[in-house]
């Protein structure tokens, strides 16, 4: 005699029920996670376009706007501006997380140091960066005997104006001093990274490689695709734990009192979807060819996985109880659905409009698009506005540098610490703010650097959001999220979180500590939007003076 779901005592329907209740709230995280982490459109999910590009590094050739030329995976990690290590950049190593021994690590080289020398040393270190990748860039002939020489002679034009005496050999770049003092101590065996050395030349020969840039039916790759090391790690942990997962949820289903091919069907439907969606992962990965179109089927087999674990969950908890159980399912499933309509139509779609919205239509600054002007910046530029800016708000002028008064003249002197005409604020997150004036005074320079670095990030992030569009800012705001990757890889970490810069809890911290009931500053509240508001309106003299638009600020350069 066979026993269903139906026949199941009721303690186990309940410990079922809440089992596959929380597979579903599971799944559907990790929906959300898929969003953050890979739609680069604004999109609910990643495009077609978006997958085509983690996978294979491609994108559809246009030729009338062709993609700049690729570089190499070493290049990108030398040259990033980027202040914390990362998989995406290695700058660090050569100021903050610098190894080498002696004279050569940054914070010896700085230590006890006036502030006009740590900044001589600051750009020797970008000078080390820009020679660096002069030589990635030479013919690999000449870079194999430059290595094996210590000596690579700098091409004329394109030597950096500052560059780290010990590493100079006249005219020439000490290229392998160079890179056993900022690579090889961590990427050598003992090192932190051991796992990928770089102590021979050949071993780094494999990631100075660069693809032609080439259309290969009708797809030209941009960038690196996913790591093969990173795609091992998921697939490990997607094929062992969903396995077991998505085995448990098939077989509760297989339990049911539906019709047996029905079940067969159904039964492991999932598993072999994700599987098939995995497999896809390597296939587009590995096959140059044919890797957008295996890309395009991971849409399919992502969406067979997600609509086949659903229709499990549904179908076993209803087939597990009579018509009571049934209603009140029923009433369960409508009150879920009518609660996520309500939060995607309130809070989920604005946000996802402001995104759509920006990456459409960026900010124009005197008629020319703004992220080529921003991409043609020197790497080391400051995060602060250019002089020839022209704030447009009453709190756009109160963070504005240089100074300027409520006539938007410059303001001689020190300003004043306050919200009055010849007031500014931006102190309140440098010299104005006990934590940063304890650290400023101890004797810790490379806490110093760090720290005001972070502080000079968090000033660009709160400028971005103050001279966004109205939608952008109060989306932002109220999501707790501005999309600006570049500044959430520089602000404190307790103000990023998924490659998003925690806006509100960041100006929660700067400004609402003073500007709230409790604070000295309580007439002047800005502990929510609508306190922000009365601050955020057009200023005329900022109309007159700047008639073409807004000068463009510094702002993360969309690396997608």
């Amino acid at each position: 005699m066979s026993v269903t779901l139906r026949d199941l005592p009721l303690p186990v329907k309940v410990v079922a029920t809440v089992f596959l209740l929380a597979v579903g709230a599971g799944y559907g995280s990790a929906m959300v996670q898929l969003h953050m982490q890979d739609s680069k459109s604004g999109q609910p999910m990643p495009t077609v376009a978006d997958v085509i590009r983690k996978y294979t590094g491609k994108v559809k050739f246009d030729p009338a706007n062709p993609p700049p030329a690729p570089v190499s995976r070493l290049e990108a990690l030398v040259t990033s501006d980027a202040i914390e290590i990362s998989g995406k950049s290695m700058a660090a190593a050569f100021t903050t997380d610098d190894r080498a021994k002696g004279d050569l690590k940054f914070a010896n080289a700085i230590k006890g140091k006036s502030p006009d020398q740590v900044k001589q040393t600051e750009a020797e270190r970008k000078g080390e960066q820009v020679a660096f990748a002069l030589w990635i860039q030479a013919p690999d002939a000449e870079r194999k005997a430059t290595y094996a020489a210590d000596k690579f002679p700098l091409p004329a034009g394109k030597a950096p104006a500052a560059l780290t005496s010990a590493l100079k050999d006249g005219d020439a770049l000490k290229i392998k001093t160079l890179i056993e003092a900022r690579c090889v101590t961590c990427h050598s065996k003992g090192g932190d990274k051991e796992d990928v050395p770089l102590g021979t030349y050949d071993e780094l020969a494999k990631w100075m490689q660069v693809d032609a840039a080439a259309p290969v039916n009708g797809y030209i790759k941009v960038e690196e695709p996913v790591s093969i090391t990173k795609l091992t790690q998921s697939t490990h942990a997607h094929l062992l734990s969903f396995a077991v997962l998505f085995s448990l949820t098939g077989v509760i289903f297989a339990c049911s009192s539906y019709p047996t091919g029905m079940r067969v069907i159904l039964g492991p439907w999932v598993v072999i979807a994700v599987f098939a969606d995995v497999s896809l992962w390597w296939l587009a990965r590995l096959c140059d060819e044919m890797g957008p179109y295996f890309a395009m089927g991971i849409i399919a087999t992502g969406g067979a996985a997600g609509m086949g674990l659903g229709a499990q969950i549904t179908l076993s908890v209803f087939n597990m109880y009579g018509r009571k159980g049934k209603f009140v399912l029923a009433v369960m499933f409508g009150a879920g659905a009518g609660l996520a309509g309500f939060l995607f139509v309130n809070k989920v779609k604005p946000i996802l409009d402001a995104k759509q919205n920006a990456v459409q239509n960026p900010p124009a600054a005197n008629g020319k698009d703004d992220k080529k002007e921003v991409a043609k910046k020197p790497k080391d530029d400051k995060l602060v506005p250019p002089k020839a800016y022209v704030p447009t708000t009453e709190l756009d002028r109160l963070l504005t540098l240089p100074p300027v008064d409520s006539s938007l003249q410059p303001i001689a002197g020190k300003p004043d610490f306050n919200g009055g005409d010849k007031g500014n604020m931006v102190a309140a997150l440098f010299e104005k703010d006990k934590m940063y004036k304890k650290v400023m005074d101890g004797d810790a320079q490379a806490d110093k650097d760090k720290l005001k670095a972070r502080r000079e990030a968090e000033l660009a992030a709160i400028q971005a959001w103050v001279r966004a569009p109205d939608a952008i800012r109060k989306a932002a705001y109220n999501s707790d999220a501005l999309d600006a990757a570049e500044l959430a890889s520089k602000v404190d970490p307790m103000f990023a979180k998924d490659g998003k810069v925690l806006v509100k809890s960041l100006l929660d911290t700067r400004c609402a500590t003073c500007h709230s009931p409790e604070g000295k500053q309580a007439d002047y509240p800005l502990t929510k939007y609508e306190e922000f508001e009365k601050y955020l309106k057009p200023l005329a003299a900022a109309t007159n003076a700047n008639p073409g638009g807004l000068a463009p600020i510094p702002r993360a350069v969309d690396e997608k």
